[in-house]
């Protein structure tokens, strides 16, 4: 049986909280309520007080979400075999601490790591083994850079995102009532509520990016770290766009007015999930994003607020690839004809890639370089420019390390997270890489600069490439040779004229 270790909480009131050790130095306290909603469609309101001592040795109820099976890439058996917690729409709002068991002996607080999951906003939970943060939190101890993780779960897809009673972005408040939480309260874990960054992977990332850019997270964070996707490949969800997703979804759920819509069930809600695809994301409904993104110039220009003092930015080499299956379902000539109706730049992206009619490997694969170049390559290096010319530090990494257990999926989209976490167990070859791709982010949570160690001559890395199970600073031309930055150029002309996922997704293989 796991040893447990108890903890008083005087900002929650005063109770004991006892949570559980996952490794030989590292504890957990689990399914911690940060925030509380009565029914469907509520705001949340934070908890700030339990009344009576905490269990935390379990997790927390995940959102609810549709069935899916475990990705192929990952290993099959490691498949956790305990029964994943149970899914609750109401009692979802619940996080995961995670910090060494001994503590700074000077009573020094450490630095805080809030994780946003990833999943499209359709799937994954704060208990999900792939973002298991007792290695990373282990490896941070044997540094003597000590640092303390916190997952959150929030709401998702028709729960968390759709456009409901004149209102959207349920989830996004979920995320700031936790981010509001961990400031509140992560000092009687031993956490530093004045040393937090925020972070995520894909649609994790989205969030990190979309709160970063508004004035609510004033305060609740220093630094931010962003795998893969930032707000450029994922624009707000314009208003009427929204009101259309939730049509269908209505359609879907035989209902018919926002009060129907709302007492369906879960059951034919995350039904109508599976059918409508697609990923879900923050929506132009005057509330959380502000003013209509369109009185205020493009979204993509915005910059972070000025609390933010670092940005790490990273994306693997090919991240497209695991969406290759979903795009070859449709016929070659649909996919054309599809991309030919988007306004204005369909036909330009069309004649610049060569993409046709013609029902080939070929065909595919430059359809499927577009669709890395317009939703992760060139977003990413337009924020990376953007967020230095801005004045912002920041440091950008290369992920080109195959997945490490099978490596014919090459550095596909999340690869990364495999090694942020190390939560699988990978072959003894693979320890250095780790060991440095870890340290690297730890270095960051800390404020220091996370690859100076890669330099001779001491001077600051900032851009830093993965590959070959190890790492290097990125040489001259290199960003050329392996982004296409020769393309990104092109695209750049055209970056008002389109929205990368309205191409992508919505139009080569979304279907109605």
């Amino acid at each position: 049986m796991a040893k447990t270790i108890k903890i008083s909480a005087p900002s929650l009131g005063g109770v004991t909280i006892t949570g559980v050790e996952t490794a030989p130095t590292t504890v957990q306290f689990r399914g911690l309520t940060y925030a509380t909603i009565e029914k469907r469609y509520d705001y949340p309101t934070r908890v700030d007080a339990y009344t009576e001592d905490v269990d935390a040795t379990k997790y927390g109820p995940s959102p609810p979400q549709p069935f899916r099976v475990m990705a192929a890439f990952l290993p099959r058996d490691q498949v956790p075999t305990e029964a994943p917690p149970p899914q609750d729409e109401l009692a979802c709002l619940n996080l995961n601490i995670t910090r060494p068991t001994v503590l700074p002996a000077d009573g020094s607080k450490i630095p805080v790591v809030v994780w946003i999951f990833p999943g499209a906003n359709t799937f994954g939970s704060a208990s999900d083994k792939s973002y298991e943060p007792s290695a990373l939190v282990a490896r941070s101890a044997s540094k003597n850079l000590p640092i303390l993780f916190v997952n959150i779960n929030y709401r998702l897809s028709l729960l968390g995102f759709v456009y409901v009673d004149g209102r959207a972005n349920h989830a996004v408040y979920d995320q700031l009532e936790a981010m509001r939480w961990v400031k509140a309260h992560i000092g009687d874990f031993g956490g530093d509520a004045e040393n937090i960054t925020l972070m995520g992977e894909s649609a994790g990332s989205l969030g990190t990016h979309y709160h970063a850019l508004n004035p609510l997270s004033k305060g609740l964070f220093r630094r931010i770290g962003m795998m893969s996707t930032v707000v450029e490949s994922r624009t707000p969800f314009p208003i009427e766009d929204a009101k259309g997703l939730a049509a269908k979804a209505k359609r879907l759920t035989g209902t018919t007015t926002d009060e129907e819509f709302k007492a369906a069930s879960v059951e034919d809600l995350m039904e109508a999930v599976g059918v409508i695809g697609g990923m879900y994301g923050p929506v132009d409904d005057g509330g959380y994003l502000g003013e209509s993104i369109l009185a205020n110039g493009p979204y993509i220009d915005k910059l972070p607020i000025e609390e933010v003092e670092a940005v790490m930015l990273g994306n693997t080499f090919f991240e497209s690839i695991v969406y290759e299956p979903r795009v070859a379902l449709i016929p070659a000539a649909t996919r054309l004809q599809r991309l030919l109706e988007v306004p204005i730049v369909g036909p330009v992206f069309a004649s610049k890639y060569g993409i046709t009619a013609e029902d080939s490997e070929e065909n595919l694969k430059r359809l499927m370089q577009m669709y890395e170049d317009l939703s992760y390559g060139q977003p990413v290096d337009m924020t990376v420019k953007s967020l230095r010319a801005g004045g912002f530090k920041t440091y950008h990494y290369l992920f080109d390390q195959p997945n490490p257990y099978d490596p014919g999926y090459g550095a596909h989209h999340g690869v990364d997270v495999l090694y942020f976490f190390n939560s699988f167990k990978f072959d003894a070859s693979y320890d250095v890489f780790v060991d440095k791709y870890q340290t690297g982010w730890i270095r960051f949570f800390y404020g220091l600069a996370p690859w100076d160690f890669m330099a001779e001559d001491g001077h600051e890395v900032a851009n830093v490439v993965f590959v070959d199970k190890d790492a290097h600073e990125r040489a001259e031309g290199e960003l050329e040779k392996r982004r296409r930055a020769d393309v990104f150029a092109f695209l750049n002309q055209f970056r008002y004229e389109y929205d990368a996922y309205n191409i992508t997704k919505r139009f080569l293989y979304v279907t109605d």
